[in-house]
């Protein structure tokens, strides 16, 4: 019985087998024939256009059809799967079975009969064990294949087909626009129209202020000749530019603008045209903060963006801004604006060298919409400038005096006379020289002045002025470079001994002159005595030597100067009875020229005034005076040369001494 039993469940195996075959092959068959009727029933309506009556029975039809093949192919073979239907029995299974394995067919049957036979003898059961245990190797399960189910896929490939051609040419709306309408079937909707509008821009979105050009193509089995737009309550004609295509310009739209299109009284559906607003500059400024140094006060440029500034000035760009989300300022480096407040813009940089530069608003529809160009012209501080003139003291010509101007953009720090020793550069001296604020400044300076300068010992001098410019470090200008040395006072004392020496000379030469000119006067007073009264000839000898008279007697007058200076100059010395002399000589030469020159005066004045008696009166006394100046030159002349040489050879006991030590 145990070989029965194995049967029995080999059969059950095999029902269940059957029945999920019968599932699989039932739902190819659902979707085949569901959806080859839901493809008809919607050609149906796209055809044609039923009312919303024809609709309503064409969609419970629909449901109807689709509920049965759901109940046949779906239903019935899952109930029996699940035996809530009663399903083949083990005779039916035989059978199929028998079909597929004909060599079982009649024991396999047989058997099932036997086991049905109530009277159970041994001689029965024996039988059924026998032929159970025949039929033990037989495979039931393999005359179920699912496979064979694969022939009917290819009656589901005839719906899938009709859906990607549709679809690939662009008809894919004949079951859309159907399904919508067959879906709600109790809406009432009119046949198409025999064209549509299409609007053939990609995009319906226009820049404000700027012109939009709307571009129309009519599609369907009529062309219309003309047709209309209509927004903002007017209505206004498209420009036909082809046969079922127009076009119409929206002149520098500000918003958004809802418009239809219109032609043989087909509407289009609403269109609208979004207009994106601009980034723009509504207005800006610059502020100019100029370097501590300039003294110039802050500047604030608007509406322009060109500025000429000097080296190191902050510049602020303050803009206002209408729809803009940020603004950049673009240059050798690219810098973001920050933003403040609603719509307004700033950003800083301090300059050193030109550049161009450029301003761009962007938001989130346009990026870089408004470019602006402007230059920066940046002003070098220059150099500070020195002008300077050298004049030496022409007596002692130990003595430098400096006349000078400085100058500068904007100002100076310090002005300084620098002095070091020619053979040390390091031992730099400075002296500051009082300057004014102005960028231009004269001085006036000498060297050394009241500095202590070691005698002997040769310096080079110069000047040097500093700017204010703190950007460049305070830039620094030097002057040509002067020498000087200090005589030592051995040296000084032969100065003065050489002088004394050329003024001994100038003095002879002094006495010579003299004697001309008193030969010249005597002729002069002895022509003058002879006539009756001057020519012409006569007066002009007379201005003549009158002329040279006094020339002479100012050459007198320097010399005194010079000697009574190089008296002066002797230091350290003990009383000399010559040096009195020669004071004292000095004194009476210089009053004996004072009164000389009083005389020419009158003779200049009166020459051609008087007679020859006060002419001659005049003459012979400035003939007098003459004589008294010769004498008094020579005792002059004398004395001069007995103090040179006491003191030339007081200067050579001195150096012998020296030698001596």
């Amino acid at each position: 019985m145990n070989n029965f039993k194995n049967i029995q469940n080999k059969l059950e195996q095999f029902i269940k087998k059957y029945h999920v075959n019968e599932l699989i092959k039932g739902s190819i068959l659902f979707f085949t024939i569901g959806l080859l009727y839901f493809l008809l029933t919607l050609f149906i309506e796209f055809v044609l256009w039923l009312n919303p009556i024809a609709r309503t029975v064409l969609f419970w039809l629909f449901i109807v059809v689709e509920g049965a093949l759901l109940f046949k192919f779906i239903a019935i073979p899952l109930a029996k799967l699940l035996k809530l239907q009663k399903g083949i029995n083990y005779e039916d299974a035989s059978i199929i079975i028998g079909r597929y394995f004909p060599e079982v067919n009649d024991k396999l049957l047989n058997v099932l009969q036997l086991h049905q036979d109530p009277s159970k003898s041994e001689l029965l059961l024996a039988s059924i064990n026998q032929k159970s245990e025949e039929l033990k190797p037989i495979p039931f399960r393999l005359a179920i294949n699912f496979r064979r189910n694969a022939k009917y896929l290819k009656y589901i490939a005839i719906p899938i087909s009709i859906l990607v051609l549709t679809f690939f040419t662009g008809n894919f709306d004949w079951f859309s626009d159907s399904y919508q309408r067959i879906v709600h079937y109790k809406t009432a909707y009119q046949p198409p129209a025999p064209f549509q509008f299409f609007v053939i821009n990609e995009d319906l979105s226009a820049v404000e202020d700027k012109d939009f050009k709307l571009q129309i193509r009519t599609v369907g089995d009529v062309v219309p000749e003309n047709a209309e737009i209509r927004y903002n309550n007017e209505t206004y004609l498209l420009k036909q530019t082809g046969a079922g295509e127009f076009e119409y310009v929206f002149s520098q739209p500000k918003s958004n603008i809802d418009f239809e299109l219109f032609a043989n009284d087909i509407i289009s559906k609403p269109y609208t045209l979004k207009v994106l607003e601009v980034p723009s500059i509504l207005s800006f400024e610059m502020i100019l903060d100029y370097p501590k140094y300039t003294q110039k006060k802050r500047d604030v440029l608007k509406s322009t963006g060109n500025a000429v500034v000097p080296e190191g000035t902050n510049i602020t760009w303050r803009l206002k801004t209408k729809s803009t989300d940020n603004v950049h300022f673009y240059a050798t480096d690219t810098i973001l604006f920050i933003s403040d407040k609603a719509d307004g813009f700033e950003m800083s940089k301090r300059v050193f060298h030109d550049f161009y530069y450029h301003l761009s608003t962007s938001n989130t529809y346009l990026n870089d919409y408004e470019n602006l160009g402007f230059n920066i012209d940046v002003v070098k501080d220059e150099y500070p400038e020195i002008k300077l003139k050298m004049i030496k003291d022409s007596l002692d010509l130990q003595s430098l005096y400096f006349n000078g101007q400085i100058s500068d953009d904007y100002g100076f720090t310090k002005l300084e006379l620098v002095y070091y020793p020619s053979d040390d550069e390091k031992a730099l001296n400075y002296v500051n020289i009082p300057f004014s604020t102005s960028n231009i400044s004269d001085f006036i300076t000498a060297f050394p002045n009241n500095l202590n300068i070691k005698t002997g010992v040769s310096y080079e001098v110069y000047f040097q002025v500093t700017d204010n410019d703190s950007v460049n470090s305070y830039k620094r200008t030097k002057s040509n470079v002067f020498s000087y040395r200090k005589r030592t006072l051995e040296e000084e004392k032969e100065k003065q001994l050489n002088e004394q020496s050329e003024t001994i000379k100038d003095l002879n030469k002094g006495l010579e002159k003299f004697e001309d000119q008193n030969k010249e006067l005597n002729e002069l007073s002895k022509n003058q005595k002879q006539k009756t009264s001057l020519n012409f000839n006569d007066q002009k000898k007379l201005e003549s030597f009158l002329k040279r008279q006094r020339q002479q007697d100012e050459m007198m007058k320097n010399f005194n100067e010079k000697l009574k200076d190089n008296l002066e100059n002797f230091q350290n010395e003990t009383d000399d009875i010559f040096k009195e002399d020669l004071k004292k000589r000095l004194e009476d030469n210089e009053e004996q020229l004072k009164k000389d020159e009083k005389l020419l005066d009158e003779l200049e004045e009166l020459h051609d005034k008087i007679n020859n008696e006060e002419l001659s009166k005049k003459l012979d006394e400035l003939s007098k005076e003459n004589k008294n100046k010769e004498r008094s030159l020579e005792q002059l002349l004398e004395l001069t040369k007995r103090f040179y040489v006491g003191k030339k050879t007081e200067q050579l006991q001195q150096d012998l001494e020296k030698l001596s030590n």
